[in-house]
C-alpha cells in the first residue's frame, strides 16, 4: 500500500510540471510549442482537401485560355502528294502546299457564355476552398479549445490529489496505532480511490482530445505538442447580448450560400447555352500556297477564300460551304467536303457545299430540359439553404445562451464547493471532521472543478460554432478576448494558487495553502 502510494504521488509530481510519461518510449523530440493562432495557421497550412482545391485554379485558368483561343484565327501549313503509276498511260504526280487561315466570325455568344461559365466555376471553387478553411478552422479551434480544458484540469485535479496522497502514510499510521478503527480507514481509503479514478478518467479524456488535435492538425501522433495558452488564465470571456447588437449578424455572410448564388448564375449561363443550339456559327477562312503537276519544287501559284455556316433546326443539322480559288497555272485539285477531290484547270474556280444531317442531334431537347430542372432545383435550393443557414445561426446563438447560464450556474457551484472544502480542511485540523467525510469534500470541490472547466470550455467552443455559422471570425463577435494572464474565470486565482503551490516544497502542510487560498 505504502510503496504503491509512494509511486502515484510521484507520478502524479511529475504531470504537475508536464512531463509526458508514454507507456511505450519517451520521445526525445523536443515539444513543439503552439499557441491558438498557431493551430489555426497549421491547420490551414496542412489541409489535403485545401492543397487540392487550391490547385485546381490552374485547371480553371488553362480552360479559360483554351475557350479564348476560339477568338483567334486557326493558322495550318497543309501538304498534299498525290502520284498514280498507270498501266498504257502516262504516270501522273501532284504536290500541293498551302497555308491556311480560319476565323471564327459569329457563334451565337457560345464562346462568350463558355468563358464566362467557367470563370463562374472558378468562384465557385474558391467558395468551396473558403467553406473547406472554415471547417478545417472550426475543426482546429474546437480541438484546441478541447485539449487547452483537459490540461487545465489534469493539473488541478493532480495538484489537489497530491496534497491528499501525501496524508496516507499519516492516516496509515493512525490505523496501525490504533487511534482510527478500520472502518474509518476503510472510508478514506475509499474516498482517495475515487479520487484516483476521477483523475485517471480526466488524464483519458486529455490523450484523447490531445490525439484530435493533433489529427486536425494533420499531424503523426508521434509529435509532441506543448499549448503555450491557458483556458482559464488567458482567456476572457463575455456575456452574449444579441438583442442589443446594432450590427446583427447574417447569413449573407456564408460561403456556402455565396455559392450557391454563383451556381444560380452558372446554370443560367449553361441553360441559356442548350437554348441557343438554333443559332447559326459563321466562319471565314482564306488559303496560299504552289502546287506543281509533277514532283517538287512546286511553282504554281493559288489561292482562295472560304465561307462556313453551320445551323440547326431541331435535331437536324446544315452545313453550307463556299469556295473561291485561283489558279494561276497547270492543274489543281480542290478537296470538298463529302465529295472527295476535284481537278480544277488554269483560272476560276469555285464550288459551293450544302449538307443536311437528319436526326443528327437527338440530345439537344434533353440538354434544354436538363438545364430547366438544374436551374429549377438550385432556385428552390436557395430558398430551403437559406432557411437551413438562418436556423443554424439561431441555434448555435441560442447555444451560446445556453452555454454562459451553465457557466454561471457552473460558478455558483464552484464557489459553494470551495467554500465548504475550506470549512472541511478547518473542521478536520481541528478535529471535528473525519477524514473520509474531508475527502467527500475534496471530492465535491474536484467535481465543480471539472463542471466549471468543462462550461468555460463549452461555452468557448459555442462562439466558435457561432463564428462558423455566421460566416466571421470568432473574434467579431466580442464574446471573447485573449489575453495573456488576464483570464477572468472565478477558478483563475485557484489556479494561480495551485501554480504558486506547486513551486512551493511538498512539506507544506495544507493549513498553510489554506491561508494563500483565504488571503487571495
Amino acid at each position: 500500500m505504502r510503496v504503491i502510494s509512494y509511486n502515484i504521488l510521484l507520478l502524479l509530481i511529475l504531470m504537475s510540471y508536464g512531463v509526458a510519461i508514454l507507456s511505450s518510449s519517451v520521445s526525445s523530440e523536443l515539444p513543439l510549442k503552439i499557441m491558438l493562432k498557431d493551430a489555426e495557421e497549421i491547420a490551414v497550412t496542412n489541409s489535403l482537401v485545401l492543397k487540392s482545391l487550391k490547385d485546381r485554379r490552374e485547371i480553371f485558368q488553362k480552360m479559360s485560355k483554351e475557350k479564348w483561343r476560339n477568338y483567334l484565327p486557326r493558322l495550318s501549313l497543309g501538304y498534299f502528294g498525290l502520284k498514280n503509276l498507270n498501266e498504257n498511260q502516262t504516270d501522273s504526280r501532284f504536290n500541293d502546299i498551302r497555308l491556311q487561315l480560319n476565323q471564327l466570325i459569329y457563334d451565337g455568344g457560345e464562346t462568350a457564355l463558355e468563358i464566362e461559365s467557367i470563370k463562374l466555376q472558378e468562384i465557385i471553387n474558391s467558395q468551396d476552398w473558403i467553406i473547406s478553411r472554415n471547417k478545417t478552422l472550426l475543426e482546429s479551434r474546437k480541438a484546441y479549445i478541447e485539449n487547452l480544458m483537459n490540461k487545465d484540469k489534469v493539473f488541478l485535479f493532480s495538484e489537489l490529489l497530491r496534497k491528499t496522497l501525501s496524508q496516507i502514510n499519516e492516516a496509515k499510521n493512525e490505523y496501525e496505532q490504533g487511534f482510527v478503527n478500520s472502518t474509518t480507514n476503510f472510508e478514506a481509503e475509499s474516498k482517495i480511490r475515487e479520487l484516483e479514478l476521477f483523475l485517471i478518467k480526466t488524464e483519458g479524456n486529455n490523450e484523447q482530445s490531445e490525439i484530435s488535435l493533433k489529427k486536425a492538425l494533420n499531424f503523426p501522433l508521434a509529435t509532441n505538442l506543448d499549448l503555450q495558452e491557458s483556458l482559464l488564465l488567458d482567456f476572457i470571456l463575455y456575456p452574449p447580448d444579441f438583442d442589443k447588437n446594432q450590427n446583427p449578424v447574417e447569413v449573407a455572410n456564408r460561403p456556402e450560400l455565396k455559392k450557391l448564388k454563383v451556381s444560380i448564375e452558372n446554370l443560367k449561363n449553361r441553360k441559356e447555352l442548350s437554348e441557343n443550339y438554333w443559332k447559326p456559327k459563321l466562319s471565314l477562312g482564306g488559303y496560299y500556297g504552289k502546287n506543281v503537276n509533277g514532283a517538287l519544287p512546286v511553282e504554281n501559284e493559288i489561292y482562295g477564300f472560304n465561307i462556313n455556316v453551320t445551323t440547326q433546326i431541331g435535331s437536324t443539322t446544315n452545313q453550307t460551304s463556299t469556295n473561291y480559288g485561283v489558279q494561276t497555272d497547270g492543274t489543281g485539285i480542290q478537296r470538298i467536303p463529302g465529295f472527295g477531290p476535284q481537278f480544277v484547270g488554269r483560272g476560276d474556280n469555285a464550288y459551293n457545299s450544302n449538307t443536311l444531317n437528319f436526326f443528327d442531334d437527338l440530345s439537344y431537347s434533353r440538354k434544354i430540359l436538363e438545364g430547366k430542372v438544374s436551374l429549377s432545383d438550385a432556385l428552390r435550393n436557395r430558398k430551403s439553404l437559406e432557411i437551413d443557414l438562418e436556423a443554424e445561426l439561431f441555434k448555435s446563438q441560442s447555444k451560446v445562451k445556453e452555454n454562459w447560464q451553465i457557466l454561471r450556474i457552473s460558478n455558483s457551484k464552484f464557489y459553494l464547493a470551495l467554500e465548504a472544502w475550506k470549512i472541511a480542511i478547518e473542521k478536520y485540523n481541528a478535529g471535528f471532521l473525519k477524514k473520509s467525510e474531508f475527502y467527500s469534500a475534496e471530492y465535491e470541490l474536484i467535481k465543480s472543478i471539472d463542471e466549471l472547466t468543462t462550461s468555460t470550455g463549452f461555452y468557448l467552443t459555442s462562439v466558435m460554432d457561432l463564428g462558423f455559422s455566421s460566416g466571421v471570425d470568432p473574434s467579431e463577435l466580442k464574446l471573447y478576448e485573449y489575453k495573456k494572464g488576464s483570464g477572468n474565470s472565478i477558478l483563475a486565482n485557484f489556479f494561480r494558487n495551485q501554480l504558486r503551490s506547486n513551486k512551493q516544497s511538498n512539506e507544506d502542510s495544507i493549513q498553510e495553502d489554506l491561508a494563500e487560498e483565504l488571503e487571495e
